[in-house]
């Protein structure tokens, strides 16, 4: 009885036929790979947008109004008020919201207590223990660094429409006449360091000013970006604790001196972001990109948000 046995020409079809099956298995593999990759990517991308989003809105809610800035890298700026472009660095006066909130100072002024011939405003209950605790905790600062500001038309954005913005906050190098520094808190009575040319009944109690730039937009070569990880051009920080009443700007400015504070990464990936003004409220985009490795395509998550 002969033995059977396969020839040549059925072990070659054989082949083939695997060969094709192998090869529509692997692109079929490969097309749910991208799949899954993709649907993870969007999800990770509008999760992630969307706590920066919520994140970015949070501290500009605790602003001075008219202290909102438009910043470039050439060293240029101007008020959010006079601007009706859109821009990539955005800085302002953050307000110490924490010690307000929690009761340790009221942000109104008695007028008939308060005396302006000494400096003297009077605030009823004013915590100067737990400002400084505050301070401490939050900048590893004193309550000595805090600063004060009279709303006046802050509220308005009136004063960002006159020609003495420059000269109001001490952003870049210039004066801060808008500003009031502190030479004092004591039983209920803050003392400026020098006269007010008025004095309002509602006041801002400052603490620090605040930048959110893009690695390309920055020095990314400054020491306190060095001692990020993996920070390039498509990163976005969140810059903090400096103070232009104290001839102060950012750690990564890109211009001029005495770079100062701290910074902290907001996100990566980031293709963009833009700030506007709509209506007295700050409008602002961010745009998230990544690329999935073996597809030609990039994922692309955009978010606005409108902070009044």
């Amino acid at each position: 009885m002969r033995n059977k046995a396969f020839t040549l020409v059925e072990i070659i079809i054989t082949i083939v036929i695997l060969g094709i099956l192998s090869a529509g298995t692997f692109v079929s593999l490969k097309h749910l790979y991208l799949k899954v990759a993709k649907s993870k990517t969007i999800s990770n991308l509008s999760s992630d947008s969307q706590v920066v989003v919520d994140q970015i809105s949070a501290l500009l809610y605790d602003r001075v109004p008219s202290s909102v800035i438009g910043y470039k890298n050439d060293g240029s700026f101007d008020s959010i008020y006079n601007l009706n472009f859109t821009f990539n660095v955005i800085e302002w006066i953050g307000v110490a919201s924490e010690a307000q909130k929690a009761g340790y100072y009221s942000g109104f002024v008695d007028l008939n207590r308060s005396d302006k011939a000494t400096n003297t405003i009077y605030s009823p209950n004013i915590d100067k223990i737990s400002l400084n605790s505050v301070m401490i905790d939050k900048f590893n600062k004193t309550s000595g660094d805090l600063a004060l500001i009279f709303a006046g038309s802050f509220d308005d954005g009136l004063l960002a429409l006159s020609s003495d913005f420059n000269s109001s906050f001490g952003w870049h190098g210039n004066l801060h006449n808008q500003i009031q520094t502190i030479a004092s808190i004591n039983d209920d009575n803050i003392t400026l360091s020098s006269t007010p040319n008025e004095i309002y009944e509602k006041y801002y109690l400052v603490d620090s000013a605040y930048a959110i730039a893009r690695g390309a937009d920055i020095d990314l070569n400054a020491n306190c970006i060095k001692d990020l990880n993996k920070s390039d051009a498509n990163t976005l920080f969140l810059f903090y604790n400096y103070r232009p009443w104290q001839n102060k700007t950012f750690c990564a400015d890109p211009n001029g001196n005495n770079q100062d504070g701290n910074v902290t990464i907001l996100s990566y990936d980031t293709k963009g972001f833009e700030a506007s003004l709509i209506n007295d409220s700050v409008k602002f985009s961010l745009t998230l990109q990544k690329h999935i490795r073996g597809s030609e395509n990039n994922i692309t998550i955009s978010k606005e948000k409108i902070v009044f």
